[in-house]
């Protein structure tokens, strides 16, 4: 099993121990845990996640990769100077992504920044994963599939994340891999098994985006588990929970 989203930075080595005893690997990516008021303090997050928290997850069995980005609600003013340091980040073998990016509000700043990072995704030929908020899912996940809709990208490289059920047909629609996230305020593993049995295995993901939220690092083997209780295809357990993470991302697990 692969968890395709968490926040590594948040967590203790003890987590890293517990998923390492059940799972294959997983995905921390760059989010918000301060505010950065310029791209330096979001080079320090980054480097942590590179140089830090890969090294802690290791040591306790887990492999982890990153993704770098900048989070929708962490813009620093100058954050063409943190696009521009992407182009560094992604050059450590660690790194398999941009992410995670979107929009919480979509406000011309975010819409701005968010373009930007889908164009360089283009460009450097790597998968990107997408935020959508908890407030006004449903409204700005349509934005950013208009705004995804309005540039010629690989569709097919591309997360739109933390879907729910209102929000998974439309993302499917148009190419996109749809990021199930099992974890309180978004999905319970029942719910994440009903989107399964609906729409199938083909361009989905399960993820905990385990953080300093109220989240539960074994998500997603529970939500494999509920899975197999109710009769999902062992194929389509497999994708949701392996095979279409480890191909998105070309991951040597």
């Amino acid at each position: 099993m692969i968890d395709a989203h968490i926040h590594a930075d948040t967590r203790p080595y003890e987590d890293f121990e517990m998923m390492a005893l059940c799972m294959d690997g997983a995905i921390t990516l760059a989010h918000d845990p301060f505010e950065m008021k310029s791209s330096d303090a979001w080079v320090s997050h980054v480097e942590r996640l590179i140089n830090n928290d890969v090294k802690r997850a290791q040591e306790n069995g887990l492999k982890l990769f990153v993704c770098v980005g900048i989070h929708p609600r962490a813009i620093p003013k100058d954050y063409e100077n943190a696009i521009e340091k992407i182009k560094d980040f992604v050059k450590n073998d660690v790194v398999v992504g941009i992410g995670e990016i979107g929009l919480e509000k979509a406000t011309k700043e975010e819409k701005d920044v968010f373009i930007k990072q889908l164009l360089l995704a283009k460009e450097l030929d790597l998968p990107a994963v997408v935020h959508t908020p908890r407030r006004n899912k449903e409204e700005i996940t349509k934005i950013i599939i208009e705004e995804i809709n309005s540039l010629d990208l690989k569709n097919e490289k591309i997360v739109i994340d933390h879907c729910n059920k209102n929000t998974v047909k439309d993302v499917l629609d148009i190419g996109c891999y749809a990021g199930l996230t099992v974890q309180p305020s978004k999905l319970t593993p029942m719910e994440a098994v009903e989107i399964v049995k609906e729409f199938g295995g083909e361009k989905i993901l399960l993820d905990s985006d385990s953080s300093s939220a109220p989240s539960d690092i074994l998500s997603v083997p529970k939500t494999v588990l509920k899975m197999k209780l109710n009769d999902v295809d062992k194929e389509i357990i497999n994708l949701v929970s392996h095979e279409n993470a480890k191909k998105l991302f070309n991951l040597t697990i």
